[in-house]
């Protein structure tokens, strides 16, 4: 009832408003046309600001969220919560190592990276720098790494999940002045005891 009511108003409205324009001078038809043919256009800037003004409010909306989103989890760990500090420096140091080689001596992060990981993910790290030992050899290359930001997405009993974007520089035969390249590793850890084991690294 409530919107037949609303709908109706609004078409008397519109009519009272049609019956002054046409009243306002009946013999003077250039008046009329011109207010029949202004009024669509108001009309349409009105929408157009309107519509721009929600596009500006939406985007500082999301822009908001970002910001504060990631630095829950930043105030989070600086907090004093044990468990997000330390899976957060452990995941700092471990990414930085990760990304980090030198094609002159490949297990130079090879024992810290195996002591920081689970038995079964330190096989596939072994497996893996073994399939490219070759490679990176021939290639002469060198990486050095570094976190740029490291955030706790959550933690839940013995098992955490951490973000991690990680800005690397490469050099080799094919790039000898470096390539930068950036990557945003997950990383799922859990807990063994009193430390906390890397288990698994996915690059998203």
């Amino acid at each position: 009832m409530a919107s037949e009511t609303t709908v109706k108003d609004r078409a008397i409205d519109e009519t009272e408003v049609a019956l002054d324009v046409d009243a306002a001078d009946p013999s003077d038809s250039t008046t009329t046309k011109a207010a029949r043919k202004s009024a669509p256009l108001r009309a349409r800037s009105s929408r157009r600001r309107g519509r721009l003004l929600l596009g500006v409010l939406l985007a500082a909306l999301v822009a908001a969220t970002g910001f504060f989103g990631y630095h829950y989890f930043a105030d989070s760990s600086a907090s004093g919560d044990a468990d997000r500090i330390a899976v957060t420096a452990i995941a700092d140091d471990y990414t930085t190592k990760l990304a980090s080689f030198d094609y002159r001596d490949l297990n130079k992060n090879r024992e810290q990276i195996t002591a920081m990981s689970t038995s079964s993910f330190s096989a596939k790290y072994d497996e893996m720098v073994k399939a490219l030992t070759e490679i990176v050899s021939n290639g002469q290359g060198v990486a050095t790494a570094k976190a740029s930001h490291v955030a706790v997405q959550s933690i839940d009993g013995d098992t955490a999940t951490v973000i991690a974007f990680v800005d690397q520089k490469a050099t080799n035969v094919v790039a000898p002045t470096g390539k930068d390249q950036a990557y945003r590793m997950v990383l799922t850890m859990k807990r063994d005891g009193d430390t906390w084991l890397v288990d698994d690294v996915q690059t998203v």
